[in-house]
């Protein structure tokens, strides 16, 4: 059975960890979800607080998941798929390279057991403005990827800033 996956995708600050949380506390009670985290502190503030919305949390420290930490990653999806959960939320750094985390999800080491879902990317619309987003690599990398993309923290945003976004 292969799992259906989601990779939420983002640049720094665009709400995803609070995104999953939210999927995490609506998800059907009679499912077991997991999620793989990029986590950059030492005390796995991300992983603690999706453990106690029931999820299996694993993580993998340092930077980038695909890149610096390449085989910890494959590592920790195999122990993910083993549990046999009901879907894989996977949740890249908000500085890394989405798509070689979304090459490592479709390769062929996995392409048996994980079923690719939407890829859900992020947008703080008040970034749009800046040319430092718009020109940033990463941050075009996840857009690109990304089936859908929401504009999120719009309740913070101008209206300059929703109609930059739309």
């Amino acid at each position: 059975m292969r799992i259906p996956t989601n990779i939420i995708t983002g640049f720094l600050g665009t709400g995803k960890t609070t995104a999953i949380l939210n999927l995490l506390k609506n998800k059907p009670q009679n499912e077991n979800w997991a999620v793989l985290v990029n986590e950059f502190g030492e005390i796995g503030i991300d992983g603690a607080l999706m453990t106690e919305q029931g999820a299996l949390i694993k993580e993998v420290p340092g930077g980038c998941m695909c890149c610096a930490a390449g085989v910890p990653m494959s590592v920790a999806i195999t122990a993910l798929l083993r549990t046999n959960p009901d879907r894989l939320i996977v949740e890249p750094t908000g500085l890394g390279h989405a798509h070689k985390v979304l090459a490592t999800l479709t390769s062929s080491q996995f392409k048996d057991y994980i079923d690719l879902r939407a890829t859900i990317g992020l947008v703080d619309p008040r970034n749009l403005s800046n040319p430092k987003y718009l020109e940033n690599q990463n941050f075009n990398d996840q857009l690109a990827i990304s089936d859908i993309v929401i504009g999120n923290k719009v309740d913070e945003c101008h209206v300059g800033d929703v109609d930059a976004f739309n």
